[in-house]
């Protein structure tokens, strides 16, 4: 699968990394996207109270080398239905029915641009490196230490050895016991946890195989793994906060199905653990 970036996921996954002026630019064409195809980079530049400066090194911050780049790739994004944001008003109460169907798009969209931006050679190597690990370590801060956590738990029922400390403490300390048979998933969608990098260090010292997977391929944590799995985060446009690990759950839930298909034990080790577990049988569907 080719791997395609969005003008819209390039937008939202080097916002962090943007200078206040041009989140502003950010902003505005995020939330007036239908207008951006009338305008010139001067109108937009005005209407955000930044500069053609500020402007054009906005643009080539996104990899594009020109406004009128960047505007063809959203009017022909908005064409071909892949933005997904036919509610302007965004959510509200007063509109459920419509507010709802937002956040499906919205959502949709986002799964749909992860897995445009996989890239076939990246999650096989991603793959390879989890089947032949001794162990697989999972790392994570905040809220996203329960997708971790998710993450060991299916690899567990595919009947590979894993982990997912509860804390930036305890990943630090069992990132010490790594060797150069294990592996590391950093799950990080900005790619901006600091507190990972000591983590990422030890691994890279122990001779483990990293994998990142994040939305900031030029972030210090895609820099230090040896396979980065790119994924789109769309919070910003529902909410000013980040709360959602749908697309890091995604790949997850894409590396545990081609693991438990190629696992030839599977069925086995999962009928053990519900036997230990207090059952007589399998759960039912």
């Amino acid at each position: 699968m080719k791997q395609r970036v969005s003008a819209v996921d390039a937008i939202l996954s080097s916002y962090e990394g943007l200078s206040a002026s041009e989140k502003r630019i950010a902003d505005y064409i995020i939330n007036h996207r239908h207008e951006v195809s009338s305008l010139n980079a001067y109108e937009i530049a005005l209407k955000s109270d930044t500069s053609r400066a500020t402007m054009s090194r906005f643009v080539r911050s996104l990899g594009y080398e020109s406004f009128a780049q960047l505007r063809i790739a959203l009017a022909h994004e908005e064409r071909a239905g892949d933005d997904g944001f036919e509610n302007e008003g965004g959510i509200s109460s007063d509109d459920i029915a419509g507010s709802l169907q937002y956040i499906l798009n919205v959502k949709l969209e986002e799964l749909k641009s992860t897995a445009s931006m996989l890239g076939s050679k990246p999650l096989a190597n991603a793959i390879k490196a989890i089947r032949y690990a001794d162990l697989t370590m999972f790392a994570a801060v905040g809220n996203t230490i329960p997708a971790a956590q998710n993450a060991a738990y299916k690899l567990w029922q595919a009947g590979y050895r894993s982990a997912a400390p509860t804390s930036t403490d305890g990943s630090l300390q069992l990132s010490l016991q790594l060797t150069s048979k294990d592996c590391l998933v950093v799950l990080s969608s900005s790619g901006y946890s600091k507190r990972l990098i000591p983590v990422l260090d030890n691994a890279n010292d122990a001779g483990a195989t990293i994998v990142a997977i994040t939305e900031n391929t030029e972030s210090d944590i895609a820099k230090r793994a040896d396979i980065v799995l790119r994924v789109a985060n769309r919070d910003k446009m529902l909410s000013d906060l980040h709360f959602s690990q749908s697309s890091i759950n995604f790949v997850i839930e894409t590396l545990f199905l081609f693991l438990s298909h190629e696992s030839e034990d599977v069925s086995e080790k999962n009928k053990l653990f519900w036997k230990t577990a207090g059952r007589d049988r399998e759960p039912e569907a």
